[in-house]
Formats: C-alpha cells, structure tokens, sequence
C-alpha cells in the first residue's frame, strides 16, 4: 500500500517552476584581518629622458673687460728709472725714488761720500751719499741738482683695492722683473731679467724683511730694482753675483721704515 501511495504521488508532481527573482543582499560580514606586507618588489626601469626645451634668448653682450697686465705695458717705462752709480772702485744700480733721490745696495758704494751717476744713460753728474743701512744693506744718494723723468714711489701697502677687486703688491709665486746694468754689455742701457718670488721672510737679529727671486742676476745689478706685472716697485737687489736663483731684495716695506732716517742723514 505504501509503495502505491508513493508512486501515485510521483506520479502526479508537475513540471519544475521558473526560478524567481534574486532576493536582496545579505548584509556585510565583518572585515578580516590584514595580512602580512608582501617584499618590495624590484625597482622600476628609468623612464625615458624627456625632450630638452627651447634655449633662451641670448642677452645683450657685455662690455670687454681690461687684459691681463703684462711686463711689456711698463718695462720701457721703468729702465729709465734705474741710474747706473759709477766708482773707481765698484760699479752698480740705483733706482730714482725722486729727482734727486736714488736708492741703492749698501754695498754699492761701501766707503764713499761721493758717487758719479748716469741718469736714463745720459752723461755723469756727481751725488753725495746722504746715509746708509749696513744690516740692511740700503744706501740713499742725493743728486747735485734734480733731474727730470721717470722715478719710482714705495707702495702705500701690500694689498691694493682697485676694480672691486683686492690683490697684493708681492706674495709667493708672483711673476716679477729685475732691472740693473751688466757693465759688460752696457753702461747706458739696463738688463732686464725674469723670474717669480720664490720666499719672503725676516732675517734675524734684526727682523729684516727680503724677498727672494728664482730671477737671474749678476755683478753690476746690486741697486736695481725689483717690480712686478703693474709696474709697481718691490724692492732693491742686495746680492746678484750668481746666477743660480737665490737672488734676494730688500721689500718696500723695510725701505718704508728706514727711508725717513736715510734722508736725515743716518749712517749705520
């Protein structure tokens, strides 16, 4: 009976019904925990290079600025400042710090009262040794009667302000020239020789400041006067017996601090 009843119930079950519309969503679960941070991957390739813009106008050109000096703008200018001393006994330099002053190596005129001097290779006129520095080995001559033409002036200082910009007078390295007269090739005419300031330092007892120069000197130069690339003066040659680049002057500065006593008449 049983079996009956269940296969007259199948028997009897319709066809399957269209599936009806999607209900609504259910609402959220709750957010899960993060997980671990993955490893940084690998760096990226570089993008390419983008394009260069456009070059700017070009601005109004500027005025030339002053060349460089060189020897050649004040050499001729400064030989004629150098005087050659004449003695029976010993030939040198001098340089004219007037016009009727002169600047010379002690040694020069080492026992004199009077000298000869030939000014811008003209003929002798007589001049008296008004003082002299053995230590520093500095002598000033006064000329009988004053002469006209090139003279020198001792630098204000060691450092100069010009153009918005500083520089000094001499310091290591600097180019410089000697002039002087070789009696051996002239009377007339100085030589004029090349070189760089090589030291400068204080000589003691006595705290007397030299210079020394790689420049080439040699017998008759002793007087003459060292300048750099603007003509300025740096000081008297004391020793030009050798050519073997220790020539060493006297600086501006020492010339400064005696210059006062040599014109009073000062013998040491």
């Amino acid at each position: 009976m049983a079996i009956f009843t269940l296969l007259a119930l199948l028997a009897c079950q319709g066809p399957v019904g269209e599936i009806g519309p999607e209900g609504p969503d259910g609402p959220a679960g709750i957010q899960g925990e993060n997980g671990p941070t993955g490893d940084q991957g690998s760096k990226g390739e570089p993008g390419p290079r983008g394009f260069p813009g456009f070059t700017g106008p070009r601005g109004p050109e500027g005025l030339p600025g002053k060349p460089p000096p060189d020897f050649s703008d004040f050499i001729g200018d400064m030989r004629n400042a150098v005087t050659f001393i004449n003695l029976r006994f010993s030939q040198g330099s001098g340089v004219r710090i007037s016009s009727t002053e002169i600047l010379t190596a002690e040694h020069v005129i080492s026992g004199a009262n009077r000298v000869e001097v030939s000014v811008e290779g003209g003929s002798y006129q007589g001049a008296t040794v008004t003082g002299y520095d053995t230590g520093r080995d500095l002598a000033l001559l006064t000329l009988d009667s004053p002469v006209a033409g090139r003279t020198v002036d001792l630098p204000v200082s060691n450092q100069v302000f010009a153009d918005l910009s500083q520089r000094l007078v001499e310091d290591i390295g600097s180019e410089v020239a000697l002039i002087g007269f070789v009696p051996g090739i002239s009377n007339a005419t100085p030589v004029v020789t090349f070189g760089r300031i090589g030291s400068i330092w204080n000589i003691t007892p006595g705290d007397y400041s030299l210079g020394q120069v790689d420049a080439a000197a040699t017998n008759g130069m002793s007087g003459g006067g060292v300048f750099n690339k603007f003509g300025e003066f740096l000081g008297t040659i004391v020793t030009s017996s050798s050519f073997d680049g220790n020539i060493r002057y006297v600086t501006f500065e020492e010339i400064k601090e005696v210059i006062a006593a040599l014109r009073a008449g000062s013998k040491s």
